[in-house]
């Protein structure tokens, strides 16, 4: 017959298994590693299992159960997990307040009913809790805990910091010098300590709503810049191509009266040098157009002008069209923040007569297609989603626009360097809901 503790043993370490499975992502090949994860669990807890009861080392298991169940567990979900180091310990220890809500739970039913420890209704308790819990952890926890984790490169360690606090807290209320269970007075203790678990968990999420806030605040006012620029940038080049046409006007009847001049006299050469002169003279007032789009023309513009001037080589090849099933002011942003990206790190170069940007971009069945190529001989740092990460203050808002804008847009996004040369691709599949959300 299974002992009962066994079974207590087993309820509680199959829901948080499935906590931590459900709240961290995996690396391919997932359902494979899923098991592997899921075996490994089972025997660690069989392990555990066979310390108390095989053994007797009941009062060693509850001194240091962190050393032969959490850290083994740890160590078993970092190998398989995608979020690593203090990504992952935060996600890894949320489960943990989940569980030990159910532990506290299974603990006071067996002091009321019993007086003691009894494992069988401690399992039950502790299986009915993990039951109540699951649904609201799925719904809200793991979200924002994934939400947290993608937008998020620094400041875990802090995080964790707080969460190891409460935990230590946690055990030494619930084991130090003994268990609840010799100590029933601080059954109110402990509940008072989870539930200051759950204020810093709300206090860490409205933290984190804040920092969201400001993100898009920082986007919408990058998406208002952009237009500005742009507009401005398109103003002086209308105001400009009309001097250059005002002035070809006030000099065109010269002209003619020259080019008539040499004809009258027979010199067709002269004429024919002069007229050329005139065409290259009408040729300057044209406008560059980079695309049909307005909008987008209208970015391309204002940034290719801006690198030229700074003695930047660039090339372009744009296929976007006027009518798209998209936001443009959202989709020129994108543009404005990768040609921006690429000139920060071309001005960086030691010299930049020798640095270029290259663009690349078409639109093909419902589908945006972007490369922006740039010289970058500095070495760019990666994280494990294999997006540049910086530290330096006021940097990295371009990339968290673009990653959102990719996100809503279900894009597909790719950030590599190769040969002193930076690649920037993104392809946008265009959905009507999308655009209306």
């Amino acid at each position: 017959m299974l002992s009962p503790v066994i079974f207590r043993r087993f309820i509680s370490q199959a829901f948080l298994c499935f906590l931590f499975i459900s709240i961290t992502p995996l690396k391919a090949p997932v359902k494979k590693n899923t098991i592997i994860i899921i075996i490994g669990a089972f025997l660690i807890t069989l392990l555990n299992a066979i310390i108390i009861v095989y053994i007797g080392l009941t009062e060693f298991y509850v001194r240091f159960y962190f050393l032969t169940l959490i850290l083994p567990y740890f160590v078993l979900l970092s190998y398989f997990a995608v979020y690593k180091g203090t990504k992952l310990l935060f996600g890894f220890l949320t489960c943990e307040v989940f569980g030990n809500v159910a532990i506290v739970n299974g603990l006071l039913f067996s002091h009321i009913f019993y007086g003691e420890d009894n494992a069988l209704l401690d399992g039950i308790v502790r299986a009915v809790t993990f039951l109540l819990l699951i649904p609201i952890f799925i719904k809200y926890v793991k979200p924002k805990f994934i939400e947290m984790a993608e937008s998020l490169d620094k400041g875990w360690w802090i995080l964790c910091l707080v969460l190891i606090v409460s935990y230590v807290l946690t055990y030494y209320i619930g084991f130090v010098p003994e268990s609840l269970l010799s100590r029933p007075e601080y059954f109110l203790h402990m509940y008072l300590k989870i539930l200051l678990s759950g204020i810093i968990y709300v206090v860490i999420f409205k933290f984190f709503l804040e920092i969201q806030s400001k993100f898009r605040s920082e986007r919408d006012k990058q998406l208002l810049e952009n237009q500005v620029y742009a507009i401005a940038n398109q103003t002086e080049t209308i105001y400009l191509t009309q001097e250059k046409i005002r002035i070809l006007q006030h000099d065109m009847r010269h002209q003619l009266r020259i080019i008539n001049e040499h004809i009258v006299n027979g010199d067709l050469d002269e004429a024919k040098t002069f007229l050329e002169a005139c065409q290259t003279g009408l040729n300057k007032t044209q406008t560059k157009v980079f695309c049909q789009n307005i909008a987008i023309n209208a970015t391309l513009s204002y940034y290719f002008d801006y690198a030229e001037r700074n003695g930047i080589n660039v090339s372009s090849k744009a296929d976007i069209p006027n009518q798209m099933n998209i936001n443009y002011s959202e989709l020129a942003v994108v543009y404005a923040n990768g040609l921006e990206n690429a000139i920060n790190a071309c001005l960086k170069e030691p010299e930049t007569k020798n640095t270029f940007i290259d663009l690349k971009s078409r639109y093909s069945n419902d589908q945006i297609m972007i490369e922006i190529k740039n010289t970058c001989s500095t070495p760019v740092k990666f994280n494990s989603k294999n997006i540049p990460i910086t530290y330096s203050q006021g940097h990295g808002v371009g990339i968290m626009s673009i990653l959102a804008f990719a996100k809503k847009y279900d894009s597909i996004i790719e950030f590599f360097q190769i040969d002193q040369v930076f690649y920037f691709r993104l392809i946008i599949n265009l959905d009507e809901k999308k655009v209306s959300d």
